[in-house]
């Protein structure tokens, strides 16, 4: 692995990292960690702010090579979650993945993070973690870094944590069973880590899990949700994920809309048994909290979650 560009404040021009996915909600949230500590911030994007740093961008198309010019660090993070059949999500997905990572070696960019997902582990069914895991192993065998975020929230309340909290509200919700459960990481331990990873001098080749490693049962995860926003507990009616899930998929070939597709709910059923490598983000410094549903609300009372309550291990 090549040396990480030296830290900011060091004599010497600002480092640039370049983030693709910048409009979307963990890429906004990287975007203000490099911000806070130094970095001049490239977002690569679809459509470019006049005036800014700003460089057209777009997964699954060719790369310019100006894009990644004099860049530092590429974290990527950008992921076409609106395409639904296989092909097409390996033809943006994976193949645009690779094509940007060759894209930064020939730049030179010293240190590369791509941004996977809890959903990639071995023996998973959901196409979403599949994909994840083939970029992770184009990433790896480039030399460059993999993180797996848990389920991200925090203020801004973005992304799967996001329509989860919605759906907390509801008076009633499927009960999937036992086996469901996630493992969550709040925004600000997800960029301190991201930011260690992407400065670290030298990291083992695996994918380092970003979340509190004791896994939270959904049925715990849903209610706290609920409670942190001064909402009753819902009630839970058992239902079969093979039933949830071909319910979703006959309605998404319908074309109605969903608050969960039908591939996301698979993430939510069939999680990752473990955070892997939690040992790695241990030694750079980084230990994500447990969660708390109460964050960015003015709601009183406890809506945290005893860490030892949701283990299975």
């Amino acid at each position: 692995m090549t040396a990480a560009p030296r830290p900011a404040g060091d004599d010497g021009p600002r480092p640039v990292v370049a983030v693709t996915g910048a409009t979307g909600y963990l890429g906004s949230i990287l975007e203000d960690a490099f911000h806070a500590v130094g970095y001049d911030v490239r977002r690569l994007v679809r459509t470019v702010r006049p005036g800014t740093s700003d460089r057209a961008f777009t997964l699954g198309a060719a790369v310019e090579p100006a894009v990644l010019d004099g860049v530092d660090v590429l974290v990527h993070c950008a992921y076409d979650m609106t395409l639904t059949r296989r092909t097409d999500i390996w033809e943006t997905n994976v193949f645009g993945t690779v094509a940007l990572l060759d894209a930064a070696v020939a730049a030179g960019v010293r240190s590369t993070v791509a941004v996977s997902s809890m959903s990639a582990y071995p023996g998973t069914r959901q196409l979403y973690g599949r994909a994840k895991l083939d970029t992770e192993l184009a990433a790896l065998a480039r030399g460059m870094r993999v993180v797996r975020p848990g389920l991200v929230y925090g203020p801004a309340w973005g992304g799967m944590a996001g329509t989860l909290r919605k759906l907390a509200t509801l008076p009633v919700l499927p009960d999937f069973g036992p086996g469901a459960h996630q493992f969550t990481v709040h925004e600000d331990d997800l960029a301190a880590a991201v930011v260690a990873v992407a400065r670290a001098e030298r990291l083992p080749g695996v994918p380092v899990g970003i979340a509190f490693p004791d896994p939270l049962p959904f049925r715990q995860l849903v209610t706290a949700l609920a409670v942190g926003q001064g909402r009753p507990a819902p009630r839970f009616v058992p239902v079969p994920p093979t039933a949830a899930s071909a319910a979703l998929r006959v309605a998404e070939s319908l074309g109605l809309p969903l608050p969960v597709r039908a591939d996301s709910l698979l993430g939510l059923v069939r999680p990752a048994p473990v955070v892997a490598n939690v040992d790695v983000l241990t030694g750079l410094g980084v230990s994500p909290r447990p969660f708390d549903a109460r964050v960015g609300t003015d709601v009183p009372g406890s809506a945290a979650v005893d860490p030892g309550a949701g283990s299975h291990r």
